[in-house]
């Protein structure tokens, strides 16, 4: 009789810690993460919405923090070092220091387009890999259009170039409009190389000229660096120092 009482008893305890095991891992931030490559500059995925996603390697340094959207749940966390190939990335979504999920990420080569036979002649080769080249070209000559920076800690920024309104740039915070950084400002161009260029501006009903750099790592995505041409982390308005990446949301 003592024994079934005691194995009784024993039912219930699993059962009430199965529950809390249950409940504690309800609670855990959702999060799903990209494939990531050796030359990927960014760590992307989705998570619950609003938390905080850290980027850490093998000795647990942060390469990286960002926000997942409010709204989505995406987030794009921006990595300014080199990552080799099996290098492991701890990718964190984080709501409290209780309340946390992590997946370990295992940095890929790129895959490239496998021949469709053996056959392949090295002439053919060779026009590929000259199409290839051709394609990783930066062709922008003007940075007409708005652009969008990743996400910050909720916070964002837009920029805008117009030929007919000028520079503006402005601040959000969860998609709500914070303030305006730049407003209705003159600009000019200086190109260094393809790449590389200065934006001086002067705001509408200023007499004093700013300026900033940036460097495009391809047509739609450029960052903001300084005039070395060295990743610069930035402030914005209320928003944290971040090393800022924009991308081309409308050409217009």
């Amino acid at each position: 009789m003592k024994k079934i009482k005691f194995i009784a008893f024993i039912a219930v305890l699993a059962s009430f810690f199965l529950g809390v095991s249950l409940k504690a891992s309800a609670s855990s931030p959702s999060l799903s993460v990209n494939n990531v490559y050796t030359t990927s500059s960014s760590v992307t995925g989705t998570a619950s919405k609003g938390v905080s996603i850290i980027v850490r390697n093998s000795n647990k340094k942060t390469l990286s923090t960002t926000t997942a959207d409010s709204q989505t749940g995406k987030f794009s966390a921006d990595l300014h070092t080199n990552l080799k190939a099996n290098q492991k990335l701890y990718v964190y979504a984080r709501r409290s220091s209780t309340s946390y999920f992590y997946r370990i990420v295992t940095v890929k080569t790129p895959q490239t387009t496998a021949s469709k036979s053996n056959s392949t002649t090295s002439s053919n080769t060779s026009k590929s890999t000259s199409n290839s080249k051709a394609s990783s070209k930066l062709t922008i000559n003007e940075p007409t259009g708005k652009w969008y920076s990743g996400n910050n800690n909720g916070y964002r920024v837009v920029t805008t170039f117009s030929q007919s309104t000028g520079l503006n740039q402005a601040l959000y915070k969860n998609g709500k409009f914070q303030k305006k950084l730049i407003n209705y400002a003159s600009y000019k161009v200086t190109t260094y190389n393809k790449s590389f260029w200065k934006i001086t501006y002067r705001e509408r009903g200023s007499k004093t000229y700013q300026s900033f750099y940036l460097r495009f790592t391809d047509n739609t995505h450029f960052i903001i660096v300084n005039k070395d041409n060295k990743a610069l982390k930035v402030k914005y308005g209320n928003a944290p120092y971040h090393y800022y990446k924009f991308v081309l949301v409308s050409n217009k």
